[in-house]
């Protein structure tokens, strides 16, 4: 039961943070457009290129945590984006986020690698491998 709970937990987890990384896709390629984008990172000395890679990840692997497909993957890629906010927008704000600090870039980024890392159940991964529905034993 603990494990059955604890994979569902894991879930919800994906579901979530999933769909706050698509949201923020969402908004830079359809609300912003992503030539506002482009410029905001350019204000921050950064490539157009990191603003593209930014909104695709955001999309790809938001869409990976909730379908459960390559997690470790978009964990890592998804980290990896959060990291690298903190680092050219968030570090200077201290760690508050309602200063504009890095709490929330660095809470985000340690999300995605634990769900990255959770496991095959309840993931579409798992269905096709076939470790979706196994129910686990009790120890004798």
């Amino acid at each position: 039961m603990q494990h059955r709970l604890r994979d569902v937990m894991a879930l919800v987890a994906r579901l979530v943070v999933g769909a706050t990384f698509l949201a923020h896709g969402y908004q830079k390629f359809v609300l912003y457009g992503m030539d506002n984008v482009v410029a905001s990172f350019g204000k921050m000395g950064l490539p157009a290129v990191a603003a593209w890679f930014t909104a695709i990840v955001e999309v790809v692997g938001g869409l990976g945590l909730i379908l459960g497909v390559l997690l470790p993957v978009a964990g890592v890629l998804l980290a990896a984006i959060m990291i690298g906010a903190l680092f050219t927008a968030h570090l200077s704000g201290g760690f508050f986020n309602s200063d504009g600090g890095f709490e929330y870039v660095l809470v985000l980024a340690a999300t995605c690698l634990a769900l990255g890392f959770s496991g095959p159940r309840y993931t579409l991964s798992g269905l096709f491998k076939g470790n979706s529905a196994k129910v686990e034993q009790p120890a004798a």
